[in-house]
Formats: structure tokens, C-alpha cells, sequence
């Protein structure tokens, strides 16, 4: 069934698709039979008869929808389709503007424009002049005339009728311009929109017609809307990414857990691909735009050079360090998820790990499309949205390179949602297991970074396209791999960018379109066949690592021989205080790295007896953990045969001896607590001598019971002491840890202020004992992470009815 899976998800994708697509057709230029390059031969043969000196211009190609009209219709597609077919609307609804601006003068005014319509047929054509030039002065009776015999003396393609509207006279310093305005009715009622042609004149010259639609209450064209909110989104999320990455990226560097060698092809790949999708296309960008005195060509490469700074550049290191980043993250729990990326990276195309990839990020692509398109189909079918052109189709009328633009564009889109927040936030939430949350911030990524193209306005919806997209290719990264969730997101942009415009087009513009989606899926499909009949598979050995990647492999065995002895120390240690009659135990332990070299253990002996062990092995991490742990070992073999304090340090100084490296030492104190006599019979080996806060005095004294560490050859033996408690007298234990933590200025915490704070807290619970001097602690070093290891132990011996009303 798994070997299926992926034919049966093409097969219901492809289906569903072809389901949801129809009705976002509505704003598609359908009936469009002619390409780019064959605008720009019909329009400088129409501009040449208009007067427009062609050869001297810089032309622009610019794509006018009929903003007016398609939202007036956008709701209502009934009357779109009516629209469609009626003669005065249906060259009004979408048409190429070609616009010729003079070399090396400021673009204001423009030699001319014209207008071809879907058909090839000229909708229109005007020629301007600028406002010094002189022209004689005309009757404005005679160019009525001339304007009536104009439009009588053959049909204007979206003029099929027309009715007097009014003159519009332009004065200017050198001659007198007019407009003579039409009304164009139509079989088609637009409520609140209203068509007109005009005919114009350069003083006596007749220089051309243009056909026009105004609002009736005069607003403004707002189709397409939401532009600005969705270039400040894409802007807050490239600079949030790009920020977190360097910084991680730097970190990540400086440990040298990242390489930048692919991160740099892939940043060659990715500007090689935005040069394609955004700087050959269209010089159309610099038509609103104005720069003072400088003319169009200059405007043009003005806007270029704005869209390299503010965009091309962050996100092409967005890129580079995205990958760089994820790819660590990834290198700790995924590997093989890269596995055929690598491969590609690397040339090596043939073999059946980038083979399987490939075929199954092509049949994924459909599914993916339709999934995209889901919430949008609810929010057309709830009349919260209208279909728009969309970035696929606006690309291949705006790009020089017509669907190679288009193609260029999918692939950019894909390699950046892939790179960036797919592999880099996923990789890092699984770091954490925190998969919902990495879905989450995808979510919110991809909405600014993701083009699914969907041919869909307003903002909001295309925005919930963009993160649902993204939410899918990262579903497909976990059910396969990186280089399938890319090849799935290039064919979904494809299939959601040209599958609208291949499906409303006709001739040489249906052609391309289909040559731009043929093309791909079939090189797609031709590398998945070459790569799955050789069989091979790309397996890794150790060498076959670069140097980074070997590095976090390594970091990584380590990290997680380190879990396992800190969860080993963990289960040396005393979960929870003992139950002793008449007394009570407070315990805190804190180790500075993540195995400590701090031992404490409450051992129960015979006849209720306790015995109490603290230790500190010089140092800390694993070694001193090591011999920590061989010290309780044999601790418990010891005290099951003789548990006299003497005794069991004697033993413990002999296995230290033979087993711990040279120069090992550790400071050990053992006791054995009688609670009904409230005795404590004890020996030291080198460690601080614990202190003992007496109620009926209210001082501080010290246990002594001088002795050399263990692990150094003596001459002197164990000695051991006797001390007795009485009720509200407090045993401390602690560890150096404690007494030599310092501040910012290297003061150490020392003797002094531990014993102010036992004398100010004696009569205090343990716990309550133990929270003042780890506050008093806390605050003295400003929250500093300890330099050794921190242990402390409190005993209250109260007597059993004291506990009793305390409790």
C-alpha cells in the first residue's frame, strides 16, 4: 500500500485540482492568443502610423487588467462571462500597454502608448508630446469634426458605438491639446462603471484614441489590493529569519558546526534564479514610477537596484545561511532526510536516492496544488474573496523571458520556503520536540515568504494560500525528504502560477504555457526514471562526511554518552529526604557541568540507624562523576559488612587508591545518626567540617575531625568524633561549591556570611534553612552559573512533638 500511496495521492491531487481550479478563472486574460514578442512587432507598427518615433524610445511591456471592470465583475461571474461577449467590454477587460519613453529625458511625458488587445488586434494608440512643444492652433469645431469621421471610419476594436460626452481642451504655453470624450454603450450593464473612448490632438494633428473606464463615484483602482501590508509581511519575516540565522550562524561557525560550501552554491543557484523571476522581466516596474529628471531606462535600473538592496541581497544571504543553520540542526536527528539533496548538491544525479525523491515530490505536486487552493474554493464559494490575476500569469506577461521567467520564479519560491523556515525551523523544533510549534512558525513564514501564485484577492486569502502551502511541503519532508518536499513546492507554483493561464489561452500564448509546464515535469520525470534504474543508493560512511557534519556527529555521541551518565548520577543520588524520628531533612544539589563530582546519600542501617556520606571528587565532569560513582559502589559493599565511620573510610582511601588516576583526590565525610539518642558518630577524610547551630547558645560550631583526603598516602589514621544534638540544634553539611562561589568583583562567599545567615536562620525549619542561604547565595553572585559544584544538607532535630505542632 506505501508503494502505492504515491500514484493514488497524483491521481485524487489531479482530480481535486482540476475540480477546484475552474473558479479562480475569472480574472485570467481568457481568449489571449498572442506572446510578448509578437506585442511588441504589432505595437511598433502601430506606434510608427501614430507618429510615436519607435526607433529612438526605450519601449516598456506593461500588463493593464481592466482594474475598473474586473472588480466591478470579479463577484458576479455570470456577468463576466456576458461581459466577455460583448463587443465594447470584451477589449476592455485585459490588454498589453507598451509604453515608448524618450532616451536620456525625463520620462514625463512619454512618446506614446499603445494598447494590444488579447487577439493581437490595437485597442489602442496615442501619441504625446512634451509641454514645450509648439504646435498651430486649430478650431476646436473642425477637430470635432474630425474627431466624428475618425471614429465613423471603421470600427475601434471596444468601440463598437458611440455617444458625445464632452471636449477637454489642454492649454498649453505653445498650442492648445484636446480631448474629445465618448460615452461607449454596452449590452452589458457594469453597475457603477462606465466605458468611454477618447480622441486626442496635438493642435491640429490627430495623435491617436485610446479607450478608458471610469468609476461613476470616482475611485480610485483598487484591485489587487493589499500590496504594501504584503511587502511589509515578506520584509518583517526575511529581517526576523535573517536576524535569528546570523546570530545562530556566527555561533554555529565559531564551534565549526557548520560548512559553507554548499550554502554557497546554493546562494549561486538562488541569485542565478532571481535575476531570471525578477530583473530581466520587466522594466514595466519603472512605468508609475518617477526619479525627478532621470528618464525611463534609468528609472528602470534605479528600481532594480532598490530591489537588490532591500531584497535580493537578504534574502540570497537568507539563503546561504538558512541552509547552513537548518542543515546542522538537521545533521543531529535527519540526516537521511538530506541524503538526496546532497546528492544533487554534489552532482550526483544518477542514483536511485535523488531518483525516488524526485518521483515522488512530481506525483506530490498536484495534491499539493489542490490542497493550496481548498481555502480559498470556502472563501469564494462564502463571497469573502474574488479571483485575480495572480503572480504565475503576471510573470509570463511581464517577463522578457515570457514562462521561462514563470519556471524561474516556481524554482526560486521553491529553494527559498525550502531552505529557510521548512528545513531550519522544522529541524530546529524537532531539536526540541516541538514539532506543533515548528509547524506553527512555518505557518507564519511561509505566509511571507511562500508564492503560491494563487490567482486570488484580497490579501488575506493568498496569505492563508502561501501558509498552507508551506504547512504541506513540510508534511511531505517528514513523510520523505527535503529534495521531494522541494520538487513537490516547484510543480505546485507551476501548476497554481501557468495551469490557470494554459487553461484560458489560445494559439502561440497556449502553447508556451504548456511548453512552460511539459517541459519541467517531464525532465522531472525523465531524472526520476535515470536515478531508480541504477539501483544505487546513496549510502554514507563515516569518511564520506564533511568535516562539519563529522564534527556534530561527534558532538552528538558525545552529548549523548553525557545523558546517560547524568541520568546514571541522577539515580546515585537520594530522590527525597529520609523519615527520621524527631528530625528533619532539607537537601539541595547543583552540579556546574553536566556530570558534578558532589556526592550525598542517606543510607539506612540496622537497628534504625542512618548513615550519612558526603563527598566533593576534585574537579567535575565525567571524570570525577566516574569515580563518584566507584566511591558509592563500594560504599554500599562496605557498610553491608561493617559500617563504623573509621572503617568505611579506610576502605573507600584503598579503592581510591588503586583504581582513580594519580592525582584524583576526594574529600569525604561519613556519620552514622542514631535518631532515638539523637548521636552522630563521624570520620572526615579532608572534607569541610560540617557546622552545627546550637539553640541553647545561639553560635555556630564546628565538627572536627581532621583528616587527608582520600586517595593520598597517610601516616596519621582515620580519627573518629562524637556529637550529640538536642532539640532546636541544626547540622549542616555543604560543599565547597558553596563557600567559594564569588562575585562580579571575584569575592568568594566565604565562611562568614554562611555562619551570619545559619546564626539569623537557626531556628528555622530545614527547608527554610536551606532557601535563605541559597537566596543569600543567589543574590550575593548576581545569579551567576556556579563554578563547582553546590551541595547542601540540613538536618533539624527538633524532637518528635516539636515536629509535630511545626507540621
Amino acid at each position: 500500500m506505501r508503494r502505492a500511496a504515491p500514484y493514488l495521492t497524483f491521481l485524487f491531487g489531479g482530480a481535486l485540482l482540476a475540480l477546484l481550479l475552474p473558479p479562480f478563472l475569472g480574472a485570467q486574460p481568457k481568449g489571449l492568443s498572442v506572446t510578448r514578442t509578437q506585442v511588441r512587432a504589432l505595437a511598433d507598427a502601430a506606434a510608427r502610423k501614430t507618429g510615436i518615433e519607435v526607433d529612438g524610445a526605450f519601449a516598456v511591456i506593461h500588463w493593464d487588467p481592466g482594474d475598473p471592470l474586473r472588480e466591478a465583475l470579479s463577484k458576479d461571474p455570470k456577468l463576466l462571462e456576458e461581459a466577455e461577449r460583448d463587443p465594447a467590454l470584451a477589449p476592455r477587460l485585459g490588454c498589453y500597454e507598451v509604453k515608448y519613453f524618450r532616451k536620456g529625458v525625463e520620462k514625463w511625458n512619454e512618446f506614446g502608448i499603445v494598447w494590444v488587445g488579447l487577439d493581437g488586434a490595437i485597442v489602442g494608440a496615442r501619441r504625446r508630446e512634451r509641454p514645450d512643444f509648439v504646435a498651430p492652433k486649430a478650431e476646436e469645431a473642425e477637430l470635432r469634426r474630425r474627431a466624428d469621421a475618425f471614429l465613423a471610419s471603421g470600427t475601434l476594436p471596444g468601440v463598437p458605438a458611440y455617444e458625445f460626452d464632452a471636449a477637454r481642451p489642454t492649454v498649453l504655453k505653445g498650442r492648445t491639446d484636446v480631448q474629445f470624450r465618448y460615452k461607449v454603450p454596452s449590452r452589458v450593464v457594469v453597475p457603477g462603471v462606465s466605458s468611454y473612448v477618447g480622441v486626442y490632438f496635438i493642435g491640429p494633428e490627430l495623435a491617436g484614441w485610446l479607450p478608458y473606464d471610469e468609476r461613476d463615484d470616482g475611485r480610485p483602482d483598487n484591485l489587487n489590493s493589499g500590496g504594501l501590508t504584503s511587502a511589509f509581511l515578506t520584509y518583517g519575516v526575511i529581517g526576523t529569519l535573517l536576524a535569528l540565522l546570523l546570530t545562530l550562524f556566527l555561533r554555529k561557525y565559531h564551534a565549526g558546526e557548520v560548512g559553507i560550501g554548499s550554502g554557497a552554491v546554493l546562494l549561486l543557484v538562488a541569485a542565478g534564479l532571481l535575476v531570471v523571476a525578477f530583473y530581466l522581466p520587466n522594466s514595466g516596474e519603472s512605468v508609475y514610477t518617477g526619479f525627478g529628471s532621470i528618464d525611463a531606462l534609468q528609472t528602470a535600473l534605479a528600481m532594480y537596484a532598490f530591489k537588490l538592496l532591500f531584497f535580493g541581497v537578504p534574502v540570497l544571504l537568507l539563503v546561504f545561511v538558512g541552509w547552513s543553520v537548518g542543515e546542522s540542526f538537521a545533521r543531529e536527528r535527519w540526516g537521511e532526510r538530506l541524503a538526496a539533496f546532497d546528492a544533487l548538491l554534489s552532482r550526483d544525479l544518477r542514483n536511485a536516492t535523488v531518483g525516488r525523491a524526485v518521483l515522488l515530490g512530481t506525483l506530490a505536486a498536484p495534491a499539493l496544488a489542490a490542497v493550496t487552493l481548498l481555502p480559498g474554493r470556502l472563501l469564494l464559494a462564502a463571497d469573502l474573496a474574488f479571483p485575480a490575476l495572480g503572480t504565475g500569469t503576471r510573470g509570463i506577461l511581464l517577463s522578457v523571458g515570457g514562462p521561462l521567467g514563470a519556471i524561474a520564479g516556481a524554482l526560486f519560491s521553491a529553494l527559498l520556503l525550502t531552505v529557510v523556515p521548512i528545513l531550519f525551523l522544522l529541524a530546529w523544533a524537532n531539536r526540541r520536540r516541538a514539532l506543533p510549534l515548528g509547524f506553527a512558525l512555518l505557518a507564519v513564514a511561509g505566509a511571507g515568504l511562500a508564492d503560491a501564485g494563487i490567482p486570488l484577492d484580497p490579501l488575506l486569502p493568498r496569505l492563508l494560500a502561501n501558509a498552507v502551502l508551506a504547512c504541506a511541503a513540510g508534511a511531505l519532508f517528514l513523510y520523505a525528504d527535503l529534495l521531494a518536499a522541494a520538487i513537490a513546492l516547484v510543480g505546485a507554483n507551476l501548476l497554481l502560477g501557468v495551469g490557470p493561464y494554459a487553461l484560458v489561452t489560445l494559439g502561440p500564448a497556449r502553447t508556451q504555457a504548456l511548453v512552460a509546464l511539459a517541459v519541467p515535469f517531464a525532465l522531472l520525470l525523465v531524472l526520476a526514471a535515470m536515478g531508480l534504474a541504477t539501483g544505487r543508493y546513496v549510502t554514507y560512511t563515516y569518511e564520506d562526511l564533511a568535516p562539519h557534519v563529522k564534527r556534530i556527529v561527534e558532538r552528538e555521541r558525545v552529548k549523548a554518552e553525557i545523558d546517560a551518565a547524568n541520568r546514571i548520577q541522577s539515580a546515585l543520588l537520594p530522590s527525597q529526604p529520609p523519615e527520621i524520628r524527631g528530625a528533619g531533612v532539607a537537601s539541595h544539589y547543583q552540579a556546574a557541568t553536566e556530570i558534578g563530582g558532589d556526592y550525598f546519600d542517606f543510607l539506612p542501617l540496622p537497628g534504625g540507624r542512618l548513615g550519612i556520606a558526603f563527598g566533593d571528587v576534585a574537579g567535575h565532569g565525567l571524570t570525577s562523576g566516574i569515580v563518584m560513582a566507584m566511591a558509592k559502589s563500594a560504599l554500599l559493599v562496605q557498610i553491608g559488612y561493617d559500617a563504623s565511620p573509621t572503617r568505611v573510610l579506610e576502605v573507600l582511601n584503598d579503592i581510591v587508591m588503586k583504581t582513580a588516576p594519580k592525582r584524583m583526590l576526594m574529600t569525604f565525610f561519613f556519620g552514622v545518626l542514631d535518631p532515638d539518642k539523637q548521636v552522630l558518630r563521624f570520620s572526615s577524610a579532608g572534607h569541610l567540617d560540617p557546622f552545627v547551630f546550637r539553640a541553647s547558645t545561639g553560635q555556630v560550631e564546628a565538627l572536627s575531625a581532621w583528616g587527608f583526603p582520600l586517595g593520598v598516602k597517610r601516616r596519621e589514621p582515620f580519627r573518629e568524633m562524637v556529637a550529640r544534638f538536642f532539640p532546636g540544634d541544626r547540622l549542616v553539611l555543604f560543599s565547597d561549591g558553596l563557600i567559594e562561589a564569588v562575585d562580579d568583583d571575584d569575592e568568594p562567599f566565604g565562611f562568614p556570611r554562611f555562619e551570619e545567615i545559619l546564626k539569623a536562620n537557626g531556628e528555622e525549619s530545614a527547608e527554610r534553612i536551606q532557601r535563605e542561604i541559597l537566596a543569600a547565595l543567589k543574590r550575593f553572585t548576581r545569579n551567576r552559573p556556579p563554578e563547582d559544584d553546590q551541595t547542601l544538607v540540613v538536618f533539624s532535630f527538633d524532637g518528635e512533638e516539636r515536629l509535630r505542632k511545626a507540621s
